[in-house]
């Protein structure tokens, strides 16, 4: 199993940092800054990045850690992502292998057309769709849209550990 570190960004945002050994996957990072320090401090490599949304506070490191790596970008099919080398629309499984992982990929449309969640050994990656008070604010898509992806998330086992 992998190990998860909450990296700070901004003043209220996280970047997910997913690692096993001497690999690591980042989840949104919208700063590359705390990325590369945490990836110097600890001799990690950087295998992929996930991607849920293409907000810039989620993609807006994207550039920078690709200048320091060559790793895989997983992203929105429907969405203008950095760096992207896979497209992703939802329902999927992807495969991490630097971690032992497999992520299915969910769509879940409502704070953007396009934005996807990770989930895969029991953690959900869901981006801007869930907060741990609420749900993510209706910037480009709609109350429908958005409604219809909580209930995804809501089928999840109760278990699931959720990370915003």
């Amino acid at each position: 199993m992998f190990e998860i570190m909450r990296i700070p960004a901004f003043k209220d945002n996280y970047i997910w940092l997913l690692r096993k050994g001497a690999s690591a996957v980042v989840v949104d990072p919208g700063d590359a800054v705390p990325v590369l320090e945490v990836l110097d401090r600890e001799k990690l490599s950087l295998d992929s990045i996930l991607i849920t949304h293409h907000h810039k506070d989620h993609q807006g490191g994207v550039a920078q850690l690709l200048e320091n790596s060559s790793a895989r970008v997983f992203g929105p099919a429907l969405e203008s992502i950095t760096g992207r080398t896979q497209a992703l629309r939802g329902g999927e499984r992807i495969s991490l292998s630097s971690l032992g992982a497999m992520l299915q990929v969910i769509a879940v449309p409502g704070h953007t057309p396009g934005h996807l969640a990770y989930y895969g050994h029991g953690c959900l990656f869901c981006g801007d769709t869930l907060f741990s008070l609420g749900c993510g604010r209706l910037f480009e898509g709609n109350a429908p849209q958005l409604w219809e992806s909580l209930k995804k998330l809501r089928a999840l086992p109760d278990d699931t550990m959720i990370y915003a």
